[in-house]
């Protein structure tokens, strides 16, 4: 995301935002909604808004995705949020050094901000 923190608030907007563009239908952004609150009702289940923007970037717009991500999320928030927001580097085992590590950071953090603004 950029430089600056986005705000709760902010974040509760770009998530409904993403719902609304990614399920037009209103009965479906319904229910994928009711999805996504199954996350962030325990205590250990931290930043629930950034979790459901990581879920749905993760599921796209299949409702089985978004079932599946929800309850990977229930398991461990970290992996989803790696996953959506850090997909390159999630997947190395060991990180590469200097500028090649750089470029990874740097196009983990274009991807996931084109996709959160929409571009």
């Amino acid at each position: 995301m950029e430089n600056d923190p986005v705000t709760e608030t902010g974040m509760k907007t770009l998530l409904e935002c993403k719902l609304a563009a990614m399920f037009p239908d209103a009965f479906t952004r319904r229910r994928v909604h009711r999805i996504l609150q199954n996350y962030g009702n325990q205590r250990h289940e931290c930043e629930p808004d950034r979790v459901r923007l990581a879920i749905l970037k993760l599921a796209g717009a299949d409702l089985q995705s978004v079932e599946k991500y929800t309850g990977y999320a229930c398991a461990d928030y970290r992996d989803v949020i790696a996953w959506a927001e850090y997909p390159r580097q999630a997947r190395q085992w060991e990180m590469p050094a200097g500028d090649a590590k750089q470029k990874m950071i740097e196009a983990d953090l274009a991807e996931y901000e084109d996709w959160l603004h929409g571009n």
